[in-house]
């Protein structure tokens, strides 16, 4: 799709994309502990030490997500430029970094969950959550923003949007505590 849209907003997806990965590693090191550590417990028979535990991991990831946007937003001009000199790149890399950087909190706060609900061994729910969120929210977005000329910036909002949809029904999981099923995993 950003093919389409031009080559520079194609660069600039591909700086904050691969700078989004590199993030989600670090923020999946928690979701991978809050695996280990949920699933443990629930084999154990303790929902509520698995629950507290999964509660202290969703804070802990949506607040490292909240280091790594704070510290993010500043370098919008500086490290694109590790990237690139092209100008066009560049603006519109300008364009989409605050959305990149907002995202980082919420997408902690998804990545924890999707970990929790893993160790859970809820993951059929994790796949139509994510495929809800795909469909209904970032699919429809991105080809909105391809039909009425949003460029970058539309794809970069359904991608936020994908992860805000994401975190509402994971959200809305956990706080149902259904994933903490004990004795099994």
């Amino acid at each position: 799709m950003l093919a389409r849209i031009g080559d520079a907003s194609l660069g600039a997806h591909q700086i904050a994309f691969e700078l989004f990965v590199f993030v989600a590693l670090v923020l999946d090191s928690v979701a991978i502990a809050g695996q280990v550590i949920v699933g443990r417990m629930l084999g154990a028979g303790d929902a509520g030490g698995a629950h507290a535990a999964a509660t202290r991991m969703i804070a802990w990831s949506a607040g490292i997500g909240l280091l790594f946007g704070v510290v993010l937003l500043p370098l919008r001009d500086a490290l694109p430029r590790a990237f690139t000199s092209d100008p066009a790149v560049l603006d519109r890399a300008h364009a989409i970094w605050w959305l990149f950087a907002v995202m980082q909190p919420l997408a902690g706060a998804a990545f924890a969950l999707d970990g929790i609900l893993i160790g859970a061994s809820d993951t059929a729910f994790l796949m139509w959550s994510m495929l809800a969120a795909a469909v209904g929210v970032y699919i429809p977005i991105a080809i909105l923003s391809l039909e009425l000329g949003w460029g970058i910036v539309g794809v970069w909002v359904g991608l936020d949007a994908l992860i805000v949809a994401r975190l509402a029904l994971l959200g809305v999981r956990f706080a149902r505590g259904r994933w903490a099923v004990v004795g099994w995993g």
